[in-house]
C-alpha cells in the first residue's frame, strides 16, 4: 500500500497530546494509591496510542482502530488515565468526518460495542471501575462523532453552494445574450423601418427632381446626381448593416439556447473535461503534458474548482508565458483530497511582473480555492517559468476503495 505523507496539522496535533500526556504521567508517579504506575510498558502503550493520529485524515477507519488496541491494553493493565485517551476522541472524529456516512457508523458502532464491553468486563473484575464509566465510555464515542458528522455535512453543504453559484451564473449569462439579442432586434427594426425609409424617400425625391430640372445650371444637375448617388450608396449600407445586425441576432440566439441546453442537459465541468481542455490549449499553441492520477470519487464542488483551477493557471500560461513555452498538468485524485499543480517554462518578458500583481484571475482562484477550505500556492519557478499548485480537501459518501490507474494525455 502506497502511505501517504502525514499532514503536518495532524503532526503538531499528535506531538501537542504526546506532550500533555507525558506530564500527566509524570504527575501520576506522586500518587500512592494507583493501581499500576507507569513504567516503560505503560510510555510505548501512550506512544502507540498517539502516534497514528498523524494519518487520522488519509486513514481515518485503519487509525481509529490503531488508537483504540493499546488504549484497552492500557486500561486493561491498570494503567491510570492520561490525555492519551483523547485521541480515541480525535480518532473518532476523524471517522465521521472523513468517511463516507454508513462506514462511519458502522465503524462506529463495532467501536462502541467493544468499548463498552471491555468497560463492562472492568466493572466486574475490579473494584475501582465505577458504574458510571459505561455512560462516559457511550457518550466518548456518540459525542465527537457527531461532531464530525456536523463537519461533513458542513463540508457537503459548501459543495452544494458552490455548484448553486455556478447555476447562477450560467442564468445570468443567458439573461445577458437575450438582453443583447433584443436590444439588437430593435436596432435592426428602427434601421429598416425609419433611417432606410427616409433615405429612399431622399434619393426618390433627388431622382425626381434631377429629371424636373434637365433645363436648369449645370451645378444645380450635378448636385442632384450626387444627392441620388449618396443615397443610394447610403441605402445599400443600411441594408448590408441590417443584415450582418440580423446574423448576429441569429447567432444570439443560437448561443443563448446553447447555453439554455448547457445549463439545463450538460453537468458541471469536471476532472473528466480537462483532457478536451488541455488539448484546447495545445490547439492555440501552447504543448500541455497532461496527467491525471487515480479514480477515487470526489464531490462535484471540488471537481469544479479543480476545473476552474487547471483553466485559469492554463488561461495565464498562455498570456504570459512567451513563445515557444510548454506546460504540465499533473492531477492527483485521491479520497481525501485532490491535488492539482500546474506549471510551464515560459520566459516571456511580462511574466513574473503581471503574474506576481496578483491578477483578478488569481484572486479569483483563491477565493474558489480557499472556500472549499483548500491551500493555493502560486509563483515563479526556479530557473524560470511560473508554477500554481492547489489541495483541494475531499470526502463524499460514494467514496470507494477502487485500484489507482493512469491517463494521460499530451500534445
Amino acid at each position: 500500500m502506497d502511505v501517504k505523507a502525514p499532514r503536518w496539522g495532524d503532526i503538531a496535533i499528535a506531538a501537542a497530546l504526546l506532550v500533555l500526556a507525558l506530564i500527566g504521567v509524570r504527575s501520576t508517579t506522586a500518587l500512592v494509591d494507583v493501581a499500576r504506575p507507569y513504567d516503560a510498558l505503560g510510555i510505548a502503550l501512550i506512544v502507540a496510542q498517539i502516534a497514528p493520529l498523524v494519518w487520522r485524515q488519509h486513514y481515518p477507519r485503519l487509525v481509529v482502530w490503531l488508537v483504540l488496541a493499546p488504549w484497552l491494553a492500557a486500561v486493561g493493565m491498570g494503567y491510570p488515565d492520561t490525555s492519551a485517551q483523547f485521541a480515541v476522541y480525535l480518532a473518532l472524529y476523524g471517522l465521521a468526518a472523513y468517511t463516507p456516512r454508513r462506514a462511519a457508523i458502522v465503524h462506529g458502532a463495532a467501536v462502541l460495542a467493544v468499548m463498552v464491553a471491555w468497560t463492562t468486563v472492568g466493572l466486574l473484575v475490579t473494584d475501582y471501575v465505577p458504574w458510571t464509566s459505561l455512560v462516559a465510555v457511550t457518550l466518548a464515542v456518540i459525542v465527537p462523532m457527531m461532531i464530525g458528522f456536523v463537519d461533513h455535512r458542513r463540508r457537503e453543504r459548501l459543495t452544494e453552494l458552490e455548484l448553486e453559484h455556478e447555476r447562477r451564473e450560467q442564468a445570468q449569462r443567458v439573461i445577458a445574450t437575450d438582453a443583447v439579442r433584443a436590444e439588437r432586434a430593435r436596432i435592426a427594426r428602427e434601421l429598416h423601418d425609419v433611417v432606410a425609409h427616409e433615405i429612399t424617400v431622399m434619393t426618390l425625391q433627388a431622382e425626381g427632381a434631377r429629371r424636373l430640372a434637365r433645363e436648369s445650371d449645370a451645378r444645380v444637375l450635378e448636385a442632384l446626381a450626387t444627392i441620388s448617388a449618396s443615397g443610394r450608396t447610403g441605402l445599400a449600407e443600411m441594408q448590408r448593416m441590417i443584415g450582418v445586425l440580423r446574423a448576429t441576432e441569429q447567432d444570439a440566439v443560437e448561443t443563448a439556447e446553447r447555453d439554455r441546453a448547457v445549463a439545463e442537459l450538460e453537468p458541471m465541468p469536471a476532472l473528466a473535461a480537462i483532457p478536451a481542455l488541455a488539448q484546447q490549449v495545445d490547439d492555440a499553441g501552447l504543448p500541455v503534458d497532461l496527467s491525471i492520477v487515480g479514480t477515487a470519487h470526489v464531490p462535484a464542488g471540488v471537481e469544479l474548482s479543480a476545473y476552474r483551477v487547471v483553466q485559469e493557471a492554463l488561461t495565464n500560461a498562455m498570456k504570459h508565458a512567451g513563445p515557444g513555452a510548454h506546460a504540465s498538468v499533473r492531477v492527483e485524485r485521491e479520497p481525501s483530497r485532490v491535488t492539482v499543480l500546474v506549471e510551464d517554462d515560459g520566459r516571456g518578458v511580462i511574466s513574473d511582473a503581471a503574474r506576481l500583481s496578483g491578477g483578478h484571475g488569481l484572486r479569483g482562484m483563491g477565493e474558489r480555492v480557499h472556500a472549499l477550505g483548500g491551500t493555493l500556492e502560486y509563483g515563479p519557478r526556479p530557473g524560470g517559468g511560473f508554477r500554481v499548485r492547489a489541495v483541494l480537501p475531499s470526502g463524499d459518501d460514494q467514496v470507494g476503495h477502487r485500484p489507482a490507474s493512469t491517463a494521460k494525455g499530451g500534445r
